[in-house]
């Protein structure tokens, strides 16, 4: 089909939608009052003045939709920064929780942060034409035909930076393949985690002159958040003795914490004094396994409440601390000896390893890595990453560990050199970047 009649069918099916979508929205709204707090940019209302901060400057939009993608994004919008001084730098996602850690992490470097509009091709236009942009730069697979299409007709390039099509999507856009041909036409540079990745843009469409491998930035940017030394945290952050082993279960999913308890009941024989550290993906959670450990006869203390001076017991007597706080885990990876990745023995396609791995931990994970699984396999490759199939398996590959200090320093070195190796992709997307806007 031609260009035009893919894109009218696509228009005239969010039209059809749209009242369902509102439904939806309201209800969303309702339930969840924080997501009222969008609403109205993503309809592509904005203040008078609310641009001003862009005025006169050649704008680069950085699109990271949530909250992984805005993380991974830090190093990069920090040289993109260093690169282009004068610009002005806006950020945008599409949650609450993306827009919060934009606006924590991405300040320093960035001018303005706004919800991304929704892509309907009477709302994306207007949007486009209030922020005039320079460049629009999207993390890993955010196509929006219509805010494509759009930034393509006034001759506005765009570029998808740290792409990668899993193993999961890649059937799925397989069938959309006649629609994505003409979306990714109006993209000018596809930059791809891996070879694999360059292959299967390609296979969707892409125009092959206009795709390149170059690495994963999440080695960079783990790499740079462990070398930081602001504000690094010790054992006595959690009232543990610095000499008390620790187990962190970071990230977890539901019907991941049976096994987690599990392997550390059977750590536990080994290093009677260990610790565990919970921390739930999702914090209103909180309750229920509260209740799980005491059916276990494990009492718990939230992290938040360590520093109670009125706390009823000291934590030797409990031995489980649960994260309730946000933004943390990263850095109390440092503080762990034998560090879980979750999501990853529930089906959820795993969390980011190379964060404990960038601290110099072996890292545990279940076979669901799909998020990461180039970087899993690399780990597990390397010796430095362990993959289990459950809560049996994953306290017996512990408790090999524990039992052998040179293995387990092995381990640890192991995913520490995968990281390094790594290093590098955030400067080759910039020079790409570079290269680009050189040419307009």
């Amino acid at each position: 089909m031609k260009k035009w009649t893919l894109y009218s069918i696509y228009n005239l099916l969010g039209l059809m939608l749209f009242p369902f979508f509102m439904l939806f929205l309201v209800g969303a709204c309702l339930r969840k009052p924080i997501y009222r707090k969008n609403i109205t940019q993503r309809f592509g209302c904005y203040p008078s003045d609310f641009f001003l901060k862009l005025r006169n400057k050649k704008v680069i939009w950085v699109h990271a939709s949530s909250v992984g993608e805005v993380m991974m994004s830090r190093l990069f919008v920090q040289n993109l920064r260093k690169q282009y001084p004068n610009a002005g730098i806006m950020i945008s996602t599409m949650t609450p929780t993306g827009q919060a850690a934009a606006r924590e992490y991405l300040a320093a470097y960035s001018d303005l942060f706004i919800y991304f509009p929704f892509d309907l091709n009477w709302i994306v236009p207007a949007v486009v034409q209030k922020i005039s942009p320079t460049l629009f730069i999207f993390m890993e697979t955010e196509i929006w035909p219509n805010c494509l299409k759009t930034l393509a007709a006034k001759k506005i390039p765009t570029v998808m930076v740290n792409g990668r099509i899993s193993n999961n999507s890649f059937p799925r856009y397989q069938k959309l393949k006649p629609f994505l041909v003409h979306a990714l036409s109006d993209v000018a540079l596809f930059l791809m985690q891996s070879a694999e990745d360059v292959q299967r843009i390609i296979a969707l469409g892409a125009p092959p002159a206009q795709v390149q491998e170059c690495g994963n930035m999440k080695y960079d940017q783990a790499a740079s958040s462990a070398a930081s030394t602001n504000k690094m945290p010790t054992k006595a952050t959690l009232a543990l003795s610095e000499d008390r082993p620790l187990m962190i279960a970071g990230s977890t999913r539901p019907g991941e914490e049976e096994p987690i308890l599990e392997a550390y009941q059977n750590l536990r024989l080994s290093l009677p004094t260990l610790a565990l550290l919970i921390a739930p993906r999702h914090l209103n959670r909180l309750e229920m396994l509260e209740k799980q450990l005491r059916d276990h006869g494990l009492v718990s203390i939230r992290k938040s409440q360590l520093s109670a001076p009125n706390r009823d017991a000291p934590l030797e007597h409990r031995p489980v601390i649960l994260l309730d706080t946000l933004g943390e885990l990263n850095r109390l990876y440092a503080l762990g000896d034998y560090i879980f990745i979750g999501g990853s023995l529930a089906d959820f396609g795993g969390h980011n390893p190379l964060e404990p791995a960038a601290h110099k931990k072996p890292v545990f994970f279940g076979p669901h890595m799909e998020n990461f699984r180039d970087i899993a396999l690399a780990l597990i490759a390397s010796g430095g990453g362990i993959s289990v199939t459950d809560g049996k398996q994953l306290g017996q590959a512990m408790v090999a560990l524990a039992q052998n200090p040179e293995d387990y320093k092995k381990c640890a070195e192991a995913a520490y050199g995968i990281v390094l190796k790594h290093q590098g992709a955030v400067r080759r997307h910039l020079d790409r970047i570079t290269n680009l806007m050189a040419k307009r």
